[in-house]
This record gives C-alpha cells, sequence and structure tokens, in this order.
C-alpha cells in the first residue's frame, strides 16, 4: 500500500517536472516587449507653391529683402535657417517648404505683420521671445485679409495673436508647445481678439495653453484637433461664432463658451476631460445656443451650464448629442430654466444630472432623449417609453445642498445612501428632471 502512495507520488511529481521544462523549452529566447508606442500622425498638408515668385538664399537679409519688395511680391524661402525676427509692412506672400525655417533670437516677436493682405505658407518657426506681458509671437498680426496656411510652430511662447483685423485665416498649421511647463503658465496657441468674420480651421495644436477667441462675433473655428491644453476652444463676447467638427482629448475643457449669444457647437468630439473641474463643453451667461450631434466622452462633466440663459427671451437646444461614461453628464448652476435637452443620449454615466445647489431641472425641457438607467416600457411598441423617465439621486441632492459630501463621491457611504433612496419611500428624493417620452433606444451619432 504504501509502495503504490510512493509510486504515485512520484509519477505527480515527474509529470509536473516535465511540464514545467516543456514551458522552460517554450519561453527560451522569448522576451515580453511592451506594445510599441503609436506612431506620430501624419504631417499636414503643404501648400502648393505659388507662381511668379522670387527665391530668397537661407541666410540673406530677409527684413531688407521684404521692405525692398513692391506691395503683392511674392518670396520664396529656400531651405535653411532665415533670421527673425523680421517685420512685415507691406502686402506680400512668403511661401517656403517646411526646411525652411524662421528662428528666433529670443527676443519679441519672430513675425510682426502690421498690413493687410499678407500671406505666410507652408515654412516652419522656431521659437519666440517669452514675455507673457507682451505676449510674444511666433506670429504676431494686425491687419486685414491675413492668411497663415501649413506653417509649423514650434518652442513659441504664443503662436499666433491676431488683434484688430477682419477676414482672417489660420488654417492646417500645426502648433507644437512645451508639456514640461505647467499648463498654466503656457502661452496660447490661437489668439483673436477684437477680429472679426474670420476662421480657424484644420489645425493640430498639441501642449499649448488655450485656443482662445474673445470680444470677436461671427468667427468659425472647424475641424482642429486641440490635444493635452486648458481649454481646447474658449469663446467670450463672441456673437454668431461657430465651433464645429473639433476634436478635443485630453484637456481640461474641451469648449467653453461665456457671455455670448447665437453661438453654434456642432459635430465636435471631447473626450478625456477627467480632471476634477473638468469638462466636455462648458457654458456661462450665454444663450440662444445650439448644441448638436456632439460627443462628450469621459469626461468630468459632459455639459456645464451655468446661469444660461442669461437673458429672459434666450433659449439653449442640446439636441442629438452622446453624452457617455462622465462621471456626470449635465450640471446645472443657478437657473436651469430655458432649456431643451432634445433626442440625446446618455450612456454609462456615474450621473445623468445634478443641480449644484438647491433646486431643480424641471423646468428645463426634456423630451426624446435615451438613458440606459430607463426602468420603464414601451408596450405599444413606438420606440418610446410608456412612462415618463424621473432622474432621482439622493446622493446628489445631499451634495447640491452640502458641496462637502462631494469628497465622499464614489465611496460605499454615499452608494449606500443612495441605496436608501430607492428602497425606502420615506427618503426618495425629489427629481431632478423628467423626461416625458424617453426613447428606448439609443440613436445614432
Amino acid at each position: 500500500m504504501f509502495g503504490d502512495r510512493k509510486r504515485r507520488r512520484r509519477r505527480r511529481t515527474a509529470l509536473v517536472l516535465i511540464g514545467l521544462a516543456c514551458l522552460a523549452a517554450v519561453g527560451i529566447g522569448t522576451t515580453v516587449s511592451a506594445p510599441p508606442p503609436p506612431s506620430p500622425p501624419p504631417p499636414l498638408p503643404a501648400p502648393p507653391k505659388p507662381a511668379g515668385g522670387r527665391e530668397v538664399a537661407a541666410g540673406a537679409n530677409l527684413q531688407q529683402i521684404i521692405d525692398q519688395a513692391e506691395p503683392g511680391a511674392i518670396l520664396y524661402l529656400s531651405p535653411g535657417d532665415h533670421n527673425g525676427p523680421f517685420s512685415i509692412r507691406r502686402p506680400l506672400t512668403l511661401w517656403g517648404p517646411r526646411e525652411a525655417v524662421v528662428r528666433s533670437n529670443g527676443r519679441g516677436n519672430t513675425i510682426d505683420v502690421r498690413a493687410d493682405g499678407v500671406r505666410l505658407l507652408g515654412f516652419t518657426i522656431d521659437g519666440s521671445g517669452d514675455r507673457p506681458d507682451k505676449m510674444d509671437s511666433a506670429v504676431r498680426v494686425e491687419g486685414d485679409d491675413f492668411e497663415a496656411r501649413g506653417l509649423r510652430i514650434v518652442r513659441a511662447y504664443f503662436g499666433f495673436v491676431v488683434e484688430k483685423s477682419k477676414r482672417a485665416t489660420v488654417a492646417a498649421n500645426e502648433i507644437v508647445g512645451d508639456p514640461n511647463i505647467e499648463i498654466g503658465l503656457r502661452g496660447d496657441a490661437i489668439r483673436f481678439w477684437e477680429t472679426r468674420g474670420s476662421i480657424i480651421e484644420d489645425n493640430r495644436v498639441t501642449d499649448s495653453r488655450d485656443l482662445l477667441v474673445w470680444y470677436s462675433p461671427d468667427n468659425r473655428v472647424v475641424n482642429n484637433e486641440v490635444a493635452r491644453g486648458r481649454y481646447g476652444t474658449h469663446f467670450m463676447y463672441c456673437d454668431g461664432g461657430v465651433i464645429e467638427g473639433g476634436l478635443y482629448r485630453d484637456n481640461t475643457v474641451g469648449i467653453f463658451v461665456m457671455y455670448s449669444r447665437n453661438v453654434e457647437a456642432r459635430g465636435n468630439l471631447t473626450a478625456g476631460s477627467l480632471s476634477a473641474g473638468g469638462m466636455g463643453l462648458g457654458v456661462k451667461d450665454s444663450g440662444n445656443l445650439t448644441i448638436e450631434n456632439n460627443r462628450f466622452v469621459r469626461d468630468q462633466v459632459g455639459v456645464y451650464l451655468d446661469n444660461s440663459p442669461s437673458r429672459p427671451d434666450d433659449h439653449n437646444r442640446v439636441e442629438g448629442n452622446l453624452i457617455a461614461f462622465c462621471q456626470t453628464g449635465i450640471v446645472f448652476h443657478s437657473s436651469p430654466a430655458r432649456n431643451q435637452f432634445l433626442n440625446n443620449t446618455f450612456q454609462g454615466n456615474q450621473d445623468q444630472a445634478r443641480v449644484d445647489g438647491r433646486g431643480d431641472a424641471l423646468e428645463t425641457t426634456w423630451r426624446g432623449n435615451s438613458f440606459d438607467d430607463y426602468q420603464g416600457y414601451d408596450l405599444d411598441d413606438d420606440g418610446f417609453g410608456d412612462v415618463p423617465h424621473e432622474a432621482r439621486n439622493l446622493a446628489n441632492q445631499m451634495i447640491g445642498r452640502i458641496p462637502e459630501l462631494a469628497f465622499f463621491r464614489g465611496t460605499p457611504a454615499l452608494g449606500l445612501l443612495e441605496a436608501v433612496g430607492r428602497i425606502f419611500p420615506l427618503f426618495q428624493p425629489e427629481a431632478i428632471f423628467v423626461d416625458s417620452q424617453p426613447r428606448m433606444k439609443a440613436r445614432g451619432i
């Protein structure tokens, strides 16, 4: 008997050793490597070389050549280094390949434009001064009908500063900031100030501070990609502006609109605004906004409305958006009245909505929205719930009244509080909002 046990034990030991040997043999010469880093995005397309220009050799006295050029002249920058800073005080076109580099001497604006009808196309600008009080920039502009297309800007404090101008075009440029500088101490990639009827489109911005448009009505910000900054796009006093088709990744705030009316935000994607004050879209004291077909994904707050609309005759329409995987989908601060939420999709959010301070969003219109936590039914099979969706959350109600409780968000304590509100009618919280006709299935966006 004891001999059989020993033989079985030896057999099991042998099998284990054989298995280990096989695994070791398979693993010989094999190393586990980290996945390769993502490849950088392809460079933005270079603008074509205009006809009828004059070649400027690298190292030539570019300021003298510009000063002697006829109005409307076209200058070709040859590959190599061209010394900055210089100013342009007559209409002309400056074109160069990406290998043509205008280098700053570390002081002031690298290119200072003080004329109408100036075009900067294709080349690289390396550096600027570093004084924030002077807003030292790669390109500083005060002139109408300015165009910057296909430039690459590196190591500059501010990228473009365009002031008191009309019909400016800043398009298809790449602006690279410094991720090692604290975000609040960086300069802005693009800054429009008192500039009208202009467009910012197809630009790629990384590791800068803001893309900022202030006191500048009737401008369009279209199809830009902004990553790892503070404000992806910041409008202030910008009536009639359009923000469309943007891709905003890992910024503190994707889009923020302040003190503006008749602004349209359409077809944008904001993702990864996860800091304590992060939000996909923030709105303050603004009215008659159209917020349509956007995607707010994995943001701390999807949409934040502060005293908006502020005028009694204004309304805001939030329609056809996806608000997904956010800590809170919609946050109201102050009056939530005269806002319409129509045909939006709420999916995977920790909380669908919250009202900061005492109050609710019952005066807000909710209709046709899809909620993944809706527990109703559709007996007539018309695609809409037969009973309203009522949002109730005891934990959020308590946080609204006692903001310090937000410290416990995500803890079992608040989870238990929410469970109490659901189980015991005595503690049922007040409704935050009611969608009278909730959609049963999410709309494709």
